[in-house]
């Protein structure tokens, strides 16, 4: 839902820049609304930092159904005196949960790095627009 929430902010941040006037004579340059745009920024930066909090408590939640499992199999086989033979195959199971545990957090990583990359060269672009309509608005002025 959070990576919902950041692609249509960032789509509504392509509307705002291309709902921008459009000055003559200024080389394709645009004016546009730039406290809508902070605004949209402002949201985005919050919507970022809950995604990757939202990332980590998945991967907290995996490791305690996998400590609970594995304190419940170590229970059962207590009880039943088989602890010592099915100790080879614990240490797999062990191994196998903490390689996909260190997946998941690397998808996690992964996924906060293309959102982040997305972000930057999207906001890149906009500062670029912004900076040209401002050296625009510079060009106009008498003086200047």
């Amino acid at each position: 839902m959070i990576a919902i929430e950041l692609d249509d902010l960032i789509d509504e941040l392509e509307e705002v820049i291309a709902a921008g006037v459009r000055l003559p004579l200024s080389g394709g340059r645009t004016l546009i609304d730039e406290g809508r745009v902070i605004e949209i920024i402002d949201q985005m930066r919050t919507v970022i930092p809950e995604e990757i909090r939202r990332a980590r408590r998945i991967i907290a939640e995996q490791e305690q159904l996998l400590a609970a499992a594995q304190a419940r199999v170590q229970e059962v086989l207590s009880e039943r005196g088989l602890l010592a033979a099915v100790e080879a195959e614990r240490a797999r199971l062990l191994q196998q949960a903490e390689q996909e545990a260190a997946e998941v957090r690397a998808g996690a990583d992964a996924y906060a790095r293309q959102v982040l990359e997305e972000l930057d060269e999207r906001l890149s672009k906009l500062l670029t627009s912004v900076r040209n309509g401002l050296h625009a608005l510079d060009e106009r002025q008498p003086g200047a």
